[in-house]
């Protein structure tokens, strides 16, 4: 590909009075470098200050742009944003509040992962592993073929390097005692792999028997599983990486098992305008029914149902759901 670098001063409508501009041209198309000019803190106040942000504290506000950094603030700011700026009466201390929400949105998230991954592990490892024998991560033949979002060989080559590069004692004491020509037992390996690898190998089982039983052992239809596990994965990667949770949209996901939860999620709890399930509830419902299959005495939903409490309606349909969503059948009882 050929790149040329051009540039000029005050020639193009984006340049201010005696700024110069550097353009790339690649492919026939004129791109402008990303050369804006480092900002202090106050500086960088006076931004959203000039759009209509009610800043009553600025000392206060640059402490707090000091943790977070303004491209971080300024994503809670997107809703408020008008053709002329930031609706009226936006505060800062309203943004601030939105933060707060968006941190209690993600320790809640991540407060349900340690249930629900070691327990999906286990869930696919013991049904496998009393059928198929200590190694059946690494027989080829229990998986699909080879296509563009699953790979056998490389996905097996990564989790034996994953185990292999882990400092954990379990894992030397393995290297010093046994044979290296054979992979380890799928017990010793699960320790080590990741959630998406977990999705990606329950999801490419050959058997459509075997995914049947993983699933039914914790009362969700394979296809259901299947779509919640890839999407609980970017959550919680979401989470783990302290990206921004409120107001997030993701990739579609299966819903429920069956038409009737379907229906009665969508009249009751999530946002009508939610038809892909790409908001962050429908996660929160495959948590919520996750927790209770592996553990009936986990209460996970009701931490959740406190955690939003004091949402209002607005902030509510940001997350997805509608107001009331938590006095309805579908979270207080448990079943597929």
């Amino acid at each position: 590909m050929q790149v040329l670098t051009y540039s000029w001063l005050n020639e193009h409508p984006s340049a201010r009075k005696g700024e110069a501009r550097v353009f790339i041209y690649i492919a026939g198309s004129m791109l402008p470098v990303y050369r804006k000019t480092p900002l202090t803190l106050l500086e960088q106040l006076q931004h959203p200050a000039d759009k209509g942000l009610e800043i009553p504290d600025p000392v206060h506000a640059a402490q707090v742009l000091r943790r977070v950094g303004l491209y971080r603030f300024k994503g809670y700011l997107l809703p408020y944003k008008t053709d002329g700026g930031y609706q009226s009466d936006l505060t800062f201390g309203d943004i601030e509040r939105l933060m707060a929400l968006d941190e209690t949105l993600r320790l809640q998230v991540l407060q349900a992962m340690p249930l629900v991954e070691v327990g999906i592990r286990q869930a696919i490892s013991q049904h496998l592993l009393e059928i198929h024998g200590l190694r059946w991560y690494a027989k080829a033949e229990l998986f699909a073929p080879p296509s563009t979002y699953f790979n056998h060989s490389e996905l097996l080559a990564r989790a034996l390097s994953e185990f292999h590069g882990m400092p954990d004692l379990f894992v030397g004491h393995y290297r010093e005692r046994y044979d290296q020509n054979e992979p380890p037992p799928i017990w010793m390996v699960a320790e080590t792999m990741t959630l998406g690898n977990w999705s990606k190998l329950f999801e490419a089982l050959a058997s459509q028997a075997d995914r049947d039983a993983i699933a039914a052992s914790l009362n969700i239809r394979a296809s259901t599983l299947a779509s919640w596990l890839h999407a609980l994965t970017v959550v919680r990667n979401v989470c783990a990486h302290h990206s921004r949770l409120y107001d997030r949209t993701f990739n579609t996901m299966g819903l429920a098992d069956n038409r009737r939860t379907k229906r009665l999620l969508r009249q009751h709890s999530f946002d009508e305008r939610d038809e892909g399930a790409r908001r962050l509830a429908p996660r929160f419902y495959a948590l919520h029914r996750l927790t209770n299959a592996l553990d009936p005495a986990s209460l996970w939903t009701t931490e959740l149902k406190t955690c939003l409490a004091p949402c209002t309606p607005t902030e509510l349909t940001r997350i997805g759901f509608r107001t009331g969503w938590n006095t309805q059948a579908e979270w207080n009882t448990f079943s597929p």
